[in-house]
């Protein structure tokens, strides 16, 4: 097989971003160039890389099996650009992680920290995914490895191609303005209430937390991202659950009041079942940040 190093960097940008136009963007490149070097890999593999999925792109079988390797060979070539300038260094390893809103509020900084000092040769980059997309990005070998989340009360099923391992346990609260008491459960019942989707993981989480609470919750605004609806709390236009580190997403006008009865939620580290040492290495930092 005949490959050039720029057609790798451009398939893994692809796979990476999930679009031909964004990794154009992010590689300085026209989207015809980018078009031009998957078909040119595309060719050489005699595999489809890609598959449409949206207005998106997935990795195919061929697209996961090469991704691994070609991030590999873009680091040697890193490597060997060193060791002709006659740099120290030591053999690098690339690892991608998932992670979603709160988790890189909470976690990424101290995780790259620590890994700067005990594990120099790995190399962290970080990549935003949607936290219900975090286990298929796994899977789909897009990222190596996620920081997701487990809500007890909506387990995740298990997963052919996939490994978790719970590294957190919270609680959620009732968030209100700041200096607003607990409310009542009158209040609970009689209150707008500001929460998730129900079709999302979160959304049948949150309505199963508030049913816990004895209240059949008025559903006024369906909000998805979280800071958004830690700010609508903010302002008095509804209540919302939220746990801790969630609360990281928020400003300094919201409250968090504890509710054990409604449950919570784990953050979980997840892998391949069998993951490369750089791979544990990070998720065993990432375990440690959230002790």
């Amino acid at each position: 097989m005949t490959w050039t190093l720029g057609q790798l960097r451009t398939f893994v940008a692809v796979a990476e971003l999930g679009s031909m136009t964004r990794a154009a963007d992010h590689l300085g490149y026209s989207v015809g160039a980018v078009s031009q070097h998957i078909a040119a890999l595309r060719k050489v593999v005699d595999s489809e890389l890609f598959v449409r999925r949206g207005r998106g792109l997935i990795l195919a079988e061929a697209g996961r099996t090469l991704l691994p390797r070609a991030r590999n060979i873009l680091a040697a070539q890193k490597q060997a650009e060193m060791a002709m300038l006659g740099r120290d260094f030591r053999s690098e390893a690339i690892v991608t992680l998932g992670v979603f809103g709160s988790a890189s509020m909470t976690a990424l900084p101290q995780v790259v920290h620590r890994l700067a000092q005990r594990h120099p040769h790995i190399e962290v980059r970080a990549r935003e995914i949607n936290v219900e997309s975090m286990s298929a990005a796994v899977i789909d070998g897009v990222i190596d490895l996620g920081i997701g989340i487990n809500y007890p009360a909506v387990p995740l099923p298990p997963m052919r191609g996939l490994s978790w391992e719970a590294v957190a346990k919270e609680d959620f609260g009732i968030v209100v303005p700041t200096g607003r008491p607990r409310p009542g459960e009158t209040e609970l019942a009689e209150a707008d209430w500001i929460l998730p989707p129900a079709e999302e993981l979160f959304g049948r989480a949150m309505r199963l937390a508030t049913s816990a609470l004895g209240i059949n919750a008025k559903e006024t605004h369906i909000v998805t991202d979280t800071a958004v609806a830690l700010a609508l709390a903010g302002t008095g236009l509804g209540l919302t659950l939220a746990t801790p580190i969630m609360m990281s997403l928020s400003g300094p006008d919201v409250d968090l009041h504890p509710v054990a009865e409604a449950g919570g939620r784990e953050i979980i580290v997840l892998t391949s079942p069998d993951p490369s040492d750089p791979v544990s290495a990070v998720a065993a930092v990432i375990a440690e940040v959230f002790v």
